[in-house]
């Protein structure tokens, strides 16, 4: 049996031995020693094995909570350089930000108590989306570029009318459209057109397009050869004459509707009331080539139509009924000095399918199946 000496003495070796696993605990948490360095002091024979055991776990168990906080660490060195990325911010190996954040936010506060000092009019504020269509906003463009833009199609025996669109900004029509001189005008424009109370709140990109465009249009236009103008002259006008002709023919339909709904008597699926009315679209009007007729021993412009062959001949007559009510009407109601109008005269026909903006919505009377 032991003696009470050496119970004394073991119980000072257990007091020391824990006094000494705390410390070296204490250590190892703070980052201040290694697991090399601690683990030979607790090998000694005065240490029994159970002690010991006891010892390695703790160890164990502070080494793990190292692992997870270098992990921690990581993670945050990862999210500041993230932040770095995102934000400029300059991040030392440690982890901390230098003063540049700060600057950058100082700098900031100052800007923005500047502008405030010298009134709101240089303050930034919300601008409301503009209220006009896309059509109002090309007119009011459109208006800016015939005052600012010089035209190169102008002609004038006024000297100062000639003067005036000689100082307009000029495109430099022979180069393309990121030519210096042309992004010189490109931004004129886009300067100029910004500053209009009237187009306000309408998007940058918009006003953008729409100078483009007018460049483009200009460069192609101005570099189209006398050919291609004329075919363009004579397409233009042939959409005109189509557009007339269909709105006037509505017009002379809805005047006299009830005539001609008897005389063309019913036909399925037509309506009660202004049943030929839908027929009367500018896709479905033919068109001719101008000539010269002699009347009375003069000559007179008259125009030679060419019928489209996928107008049946019931829609036909329903359309030469309605001419020569307009032609009667404008005869009987023409005043002294009225220019007559153009006689118009069934010359060819014009081989072509029904129009795709016309296939769904006449009815299948109104086609020539054949």
């Amino acid at each position: 049996m032991p003696s009470n000496s050496s119970r004394k003495t073991d119980r000072k070796g257990k007091g020391k031995a824990s006094a000494s696993i705390s410390t070296s605990a204490n250590r190892v948490l703070a980052g201040c020693v290694g697991p090399r360095e601690i683990a030979p002091s607790f090998s000694s024979a005065t240490i029994q094995d159970q002690q010991y055991a006891e010892i390695v776990e703790m160890f164990n168990k502070v080494n793990n909570n190292i692992n997870g906080v270098k992990d921690d660490i990581a993670a945050v060195n990862s999210n500041m350089a993230a932040f770095k990325n995102r934000m400029g911010v300059v991040v030392d190996t440690s982890g901390k930000t230098h003063t540049a954040f700060a600057d950058f936010a100082t700098a900031y506060a100052n800007n923005q108590t500047r502008m405030a000092s010298l009134g709101p009019s240089l303050m930034p504020s919300y601008v409301p989306q503009t209220s006009l269509s896309d059509a109002e906003v090309s007119v009011i463009i459109s208006e800016i570029f015939a005052e600012k833009l010089w035209d190169w199609k102008f002609e004038s025996d006024d000297p100062a009318l000639v003067a005036e669109n000689e100082s307009k900004k000029k495109w430099n029509l022979n180069e393309k459209i990121n030519h210096r001189d042309n992004v010189a005008v490109i931004n004129y424009l886009k300067s100029y057109i910004s500053t209009q109370t009237r187009l306000a709140g309408t998007h940058p990109r918009v006003i953008s397009d729409k100078i483009k465009n007018r460049y483009k249009h200009s460069h192609r236009t101005f570099h189209e050869s006398s050919e291609q103008k004329a075919k363009k002259n004579s397409k233009g006008r042939a959409n005109s004459r189509t557009l007339q002709m269909s709105i006037r023919r509505k017009s002379t339909y809805m005047d006299n509707w009830v005539a001609i709904d008897a005389a063309m008597g019913y036909k399925t699926g037509n309506p009660v009331e202004k049943a030929y009315l839908k027929l009367f679209q500018k896709d479905a009007m033919s068109d001719g080539e101008s000539d010269i007729e002699i009347v009375d021993n003069l000559p007179r412009r008259c125009l030679h139509v060419a019928r489209p062959t996928w107008r049946s001949e019931e829609f036909n007559r329903l359309l030469t009924m309605v001419d020569d009510i307009d032609r009667t009407h404008h005869v009987l109601n023409a005043g002294v000095g009225t220019k007559p109008r153009m006689n118009r005269y069934p010359a060819t026909l014009l081989p072509c399918s029904v129009p795709a903006t016309l296939s769904q919505s006449l009815p299948r009377w109104a086609i020539n199946d054949e």
